[in-house]
């Protein structure tokens, strides 16, 4: 009986796989194969005595310095699903706990909000009946006055919780953007952060950053297939969110610079109204912004799971 006279394939040469000539991607640990795995062996029939027949495997000596060289480069050759199965490089680690703390937090922020609009559309109703130029009595301040504070000192405690976990959130899902295999980001997890501190700089980059969150955290963001992350649409609710956010913290500077204004019933009646349409804008900017957080790890969540290695390759021994 004689063996082939040759046969050919592309090995892979990190878990050395033979697979066939015209796979891109390893069968057995998902590394990525080029040109330069491709290896062709052949060999001569020895006489089959008793011991069988023993085929002796002829490689050129430029065939075995490519081998040398992709040997010495596996690492920089395999692919981030073979990283992923074989335990090694960036781990996804779910979002969803820090994003559930947000949502929640917002919505307290909601609730809270509310109340506040209620107290402001008191304060409008009772100043819009006093006479123009009018002033406050003696005492300086008024029970609406008074709920207006409290709510705010309620709502600075809130807002304080949210940005912790937020920023917490937003650290998280930028980190997982490398485990998800997405490649050519402009920004750092730290940088992510530290972008909300810098002054000028705040009213821009977060929302840049946000911005390559939510692209690059699609299920096809990968740079297999020649599909590039940066192609991806931004929403329009990201962008309203954002605009919702700048316009927002402009009325709350303005509002309270009227509070504490002049004693003077039309200032403040003008001053109530700045902050009744600020509580219509920060609500509006605080529900977008629990569906920017829950929209964006529920799509982190859906791209693991597609870049997931199959359950027979993740349980196949070595």
């Amino acid at each position: 009986m004689e063996a082939p006279a040759s046969y050919s394939g592309i090995r892979c040469s990190w878990c050395g796989t033979l697979n066939a000539p015209d796979v891109t991607v390893c069968s057995k640990c998902g590394a990525v194969l080029s040109s330069a795995h491709h290896i062709v062996t052949s060999g001569s029939v020895g006489s089959s005595s008793g011991t069988g027949t023993h085929v002796e495997p002829l490689l050129s000596s430029e065939q075995e310095r490519i081998n040398a060289q992709v040997d010495s480069t596996s690492f920089d050759k395999i692919s981030s699903e073979a990283m992923r199965a074989l335990g090694l490089g960036p781990t996804f680690i779910s979002s969803q706990s820090i994003a559930f703390f947000v949502a929640g937090c917002l919505s307290l922020y909601i609730l809270i909000s509310l109340g506040g609009a209620v107290v402001d559309i008191s304060q409008v109703l009772v100043l819009s009946k006093q006479a123009p130029g009018s002033r406050t009595p003696p005492a300086g301040i008024t029970e609406g006055q008074i709920l207006t504070l409290l709510i705010r000192f309620l709502l600075i405690g809130v807002v304080l919780l949210t940005a912790v976990f937020f920023l917490m959130w937003i650290h998280r899902a930028h980190k997982n953007l490398t485990a998800l295999g997405a490649a050519e980001l402009k920004y750092s997890p730290g940088w992510a952060v530290g972008s909300f501190f810098i002054p000028v700089l705040n009213l821009f980059r977060p929302y840049q950053v946000v911005t390559e969150i939510w692209k690059a955290s699609a299920s096809r963001a990968r740079r297999r297939g020649g599909i590039n992350w940066t192609n991806e649409q931004t929403p329009v609710f990201l962008n309203l969110w954002w605009a919702l956010w700048l316009i927002s913290g402009f009325l709350d500077s303005l509002s309270t610079f009227l509070v504490f204004g002049t004693g003077q019933g039309q200032q403040q009646l003008i001053a109530s109204r700045y902050r009744l349409v600020y509580d219509v804008v920060s609500i509006s900017c605080a529900a977008l912004a629990i569906t920017v957080v829950l929209r964006i790890t529920a799509r982190q969540e859906a791209a693991n799971l597609a870049n997931s290695p199959p359950p027979a390759l993740a349980q196949s021994e070595w």
